[in-house]
């Protein structure tokens, strides 16, 4: 048999084992026998597979993994080799034109591939979850989703997004490195662009290829979102991408990011006044919202609620002279996608545990309450990543500064 070294591997074997140990464990909780998983987050966790593969709509991945023993994989027999190569999983199912040669074949498509792994198995599969809740989503169409549900007739498929969930919330050791490399690099390349603005003459498009390539350069490999606000024709709008507005003296520039390192999730926020000296109105306002996060960090305890976060950062806001416009929630967890379970807010009942990681995050937006957030005239937002230790809280990025100015670059 040909061996693949380990140093091919997504990542180490112990942290395979953690996985598939952390979704037999919920899966037994919730009363399901089999988890059928598709979307590449999922199949990555469960098996270390990744590729660029997943990106085609047209050749379904699966991976099935059973309350007890190992999972199995389902996909063309291309990429089989890639498997062996990255992943731990060795159930492989490969489909494929039998003309081509290309090797053998052990299964016609993905459905023929799940009843010959269930056949295989020591147990009887009566109930399968699904990625079909909020904060998961079943990645191929829907006519194989239902291909698969009306072959399997006697099975019972059912929601197994907490399953899912609740096994990634907590993370491993190896996970919380990669989210700290991710926030550490990811704020080195917004400060060293922040030095380069040059009001007058750099447009919000250099800002966001300045940051992206100086993340590229320290090691981020993929970008799930850049986003770049700056002037009063922006101020109004969440989360939107780069245009080639030129930055003017006296913007607020604000940029919204993620960038992943082997698969895992920065998430940062950080403003800039294009000038020296800042009005102080506008320090007030950045200062609020840091202090919003600063105040979400002190509750990252083990035993609190994830709606006690919410009710610190909101509450911060709500007590200082902008509390009477609160605009959006104060973040979420973050993993292998850059939104996971759970969501911060009043009605998350999620006890903290050590290995949490959250993105904690408010704003300031100032706007025409009687007109509605279409009118907000600035914007002053703080993100950080922070952990739950076993002791307290630790920050995984920044923590950031308030309100950089072109004076701190001088």
């Amino acid at each position: 048999m040909k061996e693949h070294p380990d140093y091919l591997k997504s990542f180490p074997k112990a942290e395979y084992e953690d996985h598939i140990q952390k979704l037999q464990k919920e899966m037994e909780i919730a009363g399901i026998d089999m988890l059928l998983l598709s979307s590449p987050e999922n199949i990555f966790y469960s098996t270390a597979y990744r590729s660029w593969y997943t990106s085609s709509l047209f050749r379904p991945v699966l991976v099935f993994v059973p309350r007890i023993g190992e999972p199995a994989i389902s996909l063309r027999i291309l990429e089989k080799s890639t498997v062996e190569n990255v992943s731990w999983c060795t159930r492989i199912y490969a489909s494929g034109t039998k003309s081509r040669n290309l090797g053998p074949l052990n299964s016609e498509d993905p459905v023929d591939a799940m009843k010959k792994f269930m056949g295989e198995l020591d147990l009887p599969v009566k109930r399968v979850g699904l990625e079909a809740g909020d904060g998961q989503h079943f990645f191929w169409s829907l006519n194989l989703l239902k291909y698969l549900v009306e072959t399997f007739s006697g099975i019972k498929f059912v929601d197994g997004t907490m399953a899912i969930n609740r096994a990634r919330m907590i993370k491993s050791g190896w996970e919380i490195e990669r989210i700290r490399t991710a926030g550490y690099i990811t704020e080195r390349a917004i400060i060293d662009t922040f030095f380069q603005i040059r009001p007058g003459i750099t447009t919000e498009k250099d800002i966001a290829r300045g940051i992206a390539s100086r993340m590229a350069e320290g090691g981020v490999d993929k970008i799930s979102y850049l986003t770049i606000n700056s002037g009063k024709d922006k101020y109004h709008t969440f989360n939107s991408y780069a245009t080639d507005r030129i930055t003017d003296h006296g913007d607020i520039v604000l940029v919204d990011i993620s960038g992943h390192i082997d698969g895992y999730a920065s998430d940062l926020t950080r403003v800039i006044y294009l000038g020296c000296s800042p009005p102080e109105q506008y320090i007030e306002m950045a200062e609020t919202a840091r202090s919003c996060v600063h105040a979400g960090f002190d509750i990252l305890k083990p035993g609190a609620r994830v709606s006690d976060i919410n009710k610190a950062i909101e509450g911060y806001l709500r007590q200082s002279r902008c509390g009477s416009q609160v605009v959006h929630s104060s973040g979420h967890s973050t993993g292998l996608n850059v939104t996971e379970y759970p969501n911060i807010s009043d009605d998350c009942d999620e006890i903290l545990k050590p290995g949490m990681v959250f993105a904690l995050e408010n704003g300031v937006y100032p706007y025409d309450s009687e007109k509605g957030a279409g009118t907000i005239r600035i914007s002053f937002r703080m993100e950080d990543e922070a952990l739950v230790t076993e002791n307290g809280a630790e920050w995984l990025s920044g923590p950031g500064k308030a309100l950089y100015t072109l004076g701190d670059f001088c």
